[in-house]
């Protein structure tokens, strides 16, 4: 198959700031994004007053003096969220995304490492970035968006947001055109975007208009996600803000935003989107869920019996899943269609269950680094296993392959970013000397092009007899045929002579199945998944944890922490 002839037709964004205005061209008055005010009412962005209002808070930004400066936007994904984020980076200065779920320490660290003159925050985030702001002395001005009424700006020493758009409007409407006629320089830095920090270490990942708008281009040649999506991971991440929410903006889509991680569900089945960004935890719950529902309503047979017929049917050219599956379909609003799912790797078994009940899962690999895009499945073709095809414009090579083929992935391509903020150390090590990036992720290329994950190079477990154990592969294998367990982390002790597993158990299961003691009914079934996999993949002994791994904000288990805690026990 000729994939390349498959993509969709794409025009490439010089910057943001064009892609805003040609946004508001096209689509002018339709809507852009919706968010929830109350458990009925709702409030919306057209295109147009996208362009209009982050063109008002840039005019009065430039006002205040902060022309140049990096400026911080935290809070939870939101309409006045992007419109900051516009108005900083499409002719003001750098904007600089933080994770709301961050300490009050770890945030002023972060703010003044990016040295930051003026931070956007959202009304709920007010009370930490106010204890952070405590050791920020650089920071002159605190904008906060969507205060509570009777909030007092004067006594906080803070900003309105609405009254910064209000100065920055009739600044424009007098004549000022300070930012709108700005220039832009797409290849340097318009944000600093730290590292999720699963390794310990946050870096600041500088990104320029050019690497940006790569990653806005490659994902409009591969997906197309339909007229109405949902928004649930993080703003701050570049997989959710880049892929997601800019792409909106280029193909005139509406997302709509999820309020709480808790009320998803609930928020699909009253937006009723096409489609949707997810990480896999979110879908394996997801499927847990629909397991759980249809064993408590005595219909796992008929579920599993009816997946079985509509494959089959399917296979002759008669898709029935929509209205064998409807029921399932309706949790998610009736009209899901298709999950782009990123960030960690997700279970074939994952990706087989959900299509067979209606729901395309389109995976893709990505890096911050790589503003994220690497490689995608496309809305037109997809080989189950692979992250995809290595998007357009980015090439790929292997580096020091094994006899596999497996080797670290390098990466380059207008999507790779700049280098990390005031850390040339750092930005060494990532780079080999010819300036391809080493992502430190271990895959290999198939003839077409097509990128295959299976693991990280610091996860890698090498025995004494050269052997090389991949912990992902063995974890995805554990939750595959062990049920109950969770979550899992695999690791080798420090001579490296055995492999161990970290396990977080589903209390529910064991309780109604009468289980006393955990560990001996884990272990009878550890020697059972050990009798079917190569002796130097075996789990030597295994650690119960009574409570979830910790995670980063778009849900990786920060595997560092059970390795420490692991050590401990």
């Amino acid at each position: 198959m000729n994939y390349k002839k498959k993509l969709f037709k794409a025009d490439r964004m010089k910057d943001l700031k064009e892609l805003v205005e040609r946004g508001a061209k096209l689509y002018g008055d339709s809507v852009l994004f919706e968010q929830i005010v109350s458990k009925t009412e709702t409030e919306t962005v057209t295109f147009n007053q996208m362009l209009e209002r982050s063109n008002a808070i840039g005019t009065q930004l430039i006002a205040m003096g902060l022309k140049g400066k990096q400026i911080a936007v935290i809070g939870e994904t939101s309409i006045e969220w992007m419109e900051a984020y516009f108005g900083i980076v499409n002719g003001t200065g750098v904007a600089v995304p933080l994770d709301k779920e961050l300490q009050p320490d770890t945030l002023a660290k972060q703010i003044n490492i990016s040295e930051c003159a003026a931070i956007f925050c959202s009304f709920k985030m007010y009370k930490k970035i106010k204890q952070a702001l405590e050791q920020c002395p650089n920071v002159k001005y605190c904008i906060v968006m969507r205060a509570k009424e009777g909030f007092d700006y004067e006594a906080e020493g803070c900003l309105s947001f609405t009254d910064v758009i209000a100065k920055g409007q009739e600044l424009v409407n007098n004549g000022d055109r300070s930012f709108i006629d700005a220039e832009i320089n797409p290849e340097i830095m318009s944000e600093i975007v730290f590292t999720s920090g699963t390794t310990g270490a946050n870096k600041g990942v500088m990104l320029s208009h050019k690497n940006v708008c790569a990653t806005v281009y490659s994902s409009m040649k591969l997906i197309r996600p339909g007229e109405n999506t949902l928004s649930v991971l993080p703003i701050n991440h570049t997989y959710e803000k880049n892929t997601h929410l800019l792409c909106a903006l280029y193909l005139g889509t509406t997302v709509c935003f999820n309020d709480d991680l808790k009320h998803v569900m609930q928020n699909f089945e009253r937006f009723k989107p096409t489609f949707s960004l997810m990480v896999p935890i979110f879908l394996e719950t997801m499927v847990r869920k629909i397991n759980v529902e249809s064993e408590k309503a005595g219909l796992s047979n008929h579920l599993r019996y009816g997946a079985k017929f509509s494959n089959l049917i399917r296979k002759i050219g008669i898709d029935k899943r929509r209205l064998f599956f409807k029921p399932i379909l309706d949790k998610f609003g009736g009209n899901i269609n298709q999950i782009v799912c990123g960030g960690a790797p997700l279970s074939k078994e994952i990706i087989k269950t959900l299509d067979s009940y209606g729901i395309d899962i389109v995976e893709g690999y990505g890096i911050t680094e790589c503003s994220p895009l690497v490689a995608a499945n496309c809305t037109r073709f997809k080989k189950v296993g692979s992250v995809g095809m290595v998007v357009p414009g980015t090439t790929v090579r292997i580096d020091n392959p094994d006899r596999n083929g497996y080797g670290e992935i390098l990466v380059k391509g207008d999507n790779v970013m700049l280098g990390y903020y005031k850390d040339e150390a750092s930005t060494k090590a990532v780079f080999t000397e010819d300036g391809w990036f080493k992502t430190g992720d271990i895959g290999y290329l198939d003839k077409d092009n097509f990128l295959y994950i299976s693991g990280r190079v610091k996860n890698l477990i090498i025995l004494p007899n050269g052997k090389n154990v991949f912990p992902e592969e063995i974890e995805e294998m554990l939750v595959a045929q062990i049920a109950y367990i969770k979550e899992v982390v695999v690791y080798a002790d420090e001579a490296n002579t055995g492999i161990y597993a970290a396990c977080y158990l589903d209390d529910e299961f064991l309780t109604a199945n009468g289980v006393e003691d955990r560990y001996a009914y884990l272990m009878n079934d550890i020697a059972k998944f050990n009798s079917k996999i190569a002796t130097f993949k075996r789990i030597t002994d295994v650690v119960i944890y009574d409570s979830e791994f910790e995670k980063t904000t778009t849900k990786k288990i920060k595997r560092f922490m059970i390795e420490r805690r692991t050590a401990n026990v």
